[in-house]
């Protein structure tokens, strides 16, 4: 068994104390060069390393930042992880990611762990249960406890008092609504299952100020909302829909194929898709991207900032990311 490189085993070579080669290790201006030199040659000679929890430990860091994310099956989610992950790789910490599943007991049992001196800040999307419940105490008591949180995506309408990072859904809608209009549509529907959500009920007030006559399809069942969805086709004279999420948008889409709708000539749909997934997709969707790898970045860099601006005085900061409005092959 290979035997470990120690500051113990190091100081008995070099006949000095352990607390001598550490400081020549850490260029401590206490210790001269030459004993400096002497040590650094020997470590390096033997291959020593420093221990990274005992590293920790000293510094009182873990290294380690902590991601909340809502949902594994949301490709929006995975791009978001993808581009938290390109920023904190290039820095000196890790990530340690983990899931609530939509729930506030596992989103609680997930920030517990973080708090208890596991990582060194959070970034979180909030559960679609935390949401609902209106219930933010568990987030809230991070911020007693003195950690660095971010929140992004699905920001709580009141404020909590911490930095966030999220997309302009209001406006997004707004922006699709008149380039429908502006193409002719006179009809425009707002298709969503995802109603009671932050983003949602954003993406709802978007469409509602520009609706003179709105028609809103929203449910979480999304068996009922593609019912609904079918007879609304049938029986109104709809020409353009307007997507809340990517849901909503692949019952649009199966919807108005059954009905033998003609894009471009019958009707127009514009709405929230994976970008990737859209690129393989025929019809290609008229799309509204929410740069989902760009929130990661910002996300990250936000907290970055943070952990290393210590002691952190700076005002809270508001990030309000611009959609880009793709046209495809589903509208005028």
């Amino acid at each position: 068994m290979k035997n470990v490189v120690s500051l113990k085993s190091l100081a008995k070579e070099l006949n000095i104390s352990v607390s001598t080669v550490s400081k020549s290790l850490n260029n401590s201006e206490e210790i001269s060069a030459q004993t400096k030199e002497r040590v650094k040659n020997l470590a390096k000679l033997r291959g020593y390393s420093p221990n990274p929890i005992a590293v920790r430990l000293q510094k009182q860091e873990t290294m380690q930042i902590g991601v909340v994310i809502p949902s594994i099956e949301n490709p929006f989610f995975a791009s978001v992880l993808k581009g938290i992950d390109e920023i904190v790789s290039s820095s000196k910490y890790n990530i340690i990611t983990f899931f609530s599943n939509e729930s506030i007991q596992k989103e609680k049992e997930c920030l517990d762990y973080f708090s208890k001196g596991n990582v060194d800040g959070i970034l979180i999307c909030i559960a679609e249960e935390t949401n609902k419940k209106k219930t933010f105490d568990h987030i809230i008591d991070i911020k007693q406890r003195g950690i660095p949180l971010v929140l992004f995506d699905r920001i709580p309408m009141q404020p909590l008092g911490f930095d966030v990072v999220h997309i302009n859904d209001y406006d997004s809608i707004v922006s699709a609504y008149e380039y429908l209009e502006e193409k002719g549509c006179k009809k425009i529907a707002f298709v969503s299952s995802i109603p009671t959500l932050i983003v949602g009920r954003l993406r709802e007030d978007g469409y509602l100020s520009k609706a003179k006559n709105p028609v809103i399809i929203a449910t979480e069942d999304l068996n009922e909302l593609q019912q609904t969805l079918q007879k609304s086709l049938q029986n109104n004279a709809i020409d353009g829909l307007i997507t809340a999420d990517i849901n909503a948008t692949l019952l649009c889409n199966s919807a108005i194929q059954k009905q033998g709708l003609t894009y471009s000539k019958n009707i127009s749909l514009i709405g929230y898709v994976n970008a990737a997934q859209n690129e393989l997709s025929y019809p290609k969707i008229s799309s509204i991207d929410q740069h989902p790898q760009e929130i990661g970045r910002q996300t990250a860099s936000v907290l970055l900032q943070r952990l290393e601006s210590k002691p952190d005085n700076a005002p809270v900061r508001d990030i309000i990311l611009n959609t880009t409005l793709t046209i495809g092959d589903t509208s005028r």
